[in-house]
């Protein structure tokens, strides 16, 4: 006469066979909390802050090496957010025309320094720039969460 398991025997056999597996349980929580006097509210929004520059800090400037005989542009943008300067993730430079917008000459990203500071350097022969023209400098920065703030120095 053949054996058959019944759902008990199973049961028992699953547990003997999966005893030795480690393991853990997830619970997954509602957006619903309650205070310690029982009473159930909703948790606040999530607020993003886009990326804020100090314009005092931020600057660019164009000098001449000797040692290599050639201009070079170099940029520094301080950028905070109220949500960490990390949050800032990507910083980059714009160079207009003076006075004309619609006239890029070049653009590059710059490199991230630590504790808020971007900064570049660029030299004249590796650039459309050319040291002594009047432009507008737009620096732009993006955060985590896609917001964008950008800030312009005239000539």
């Amino acid at each position: 006469m053949p054996r058959t398991l019944n759902l008990t025997s199973l049961f028992a056999l699953l547990l003997i066979a999966t005893s030795s597996l480690t393991g853990c349980f997830v619970f997954v929580e509602e957006d619903v909390y309650v205070d310690d006097d029982d009473s159930v509210y909703q948790p606040p929004p999530v607020v993003n802050h886009a990326p804020v520059f100090d314009g005092n800090d931020s600057w660019w400037l164009c000098e001449y090496d000797e040692v290599r005989d050639d201009y070079f542009f170099e940029f520094q943008a301080v950028v905070d957010d109220l949500d960490g300067w990390t949050d800032v993730e990507f910083v980059d430079v714009t160079i207009f025309l003076a006075d004309d917008p619609d006239y890029m000459i070049d653009t590059f990203g710059l490199v991230y320094e630590g504790e808020g500071v971007w900064g570049g350097l660029v030299w004249e022969r590796e650039s459309d720039l050319f040291c002594g023209e009047a432009v507008d400098v737009l620096f732009e920065a993006w955060d985590n969460y896609g917001d964008r703030s950008d800030m312009l120095i005239r000539y």
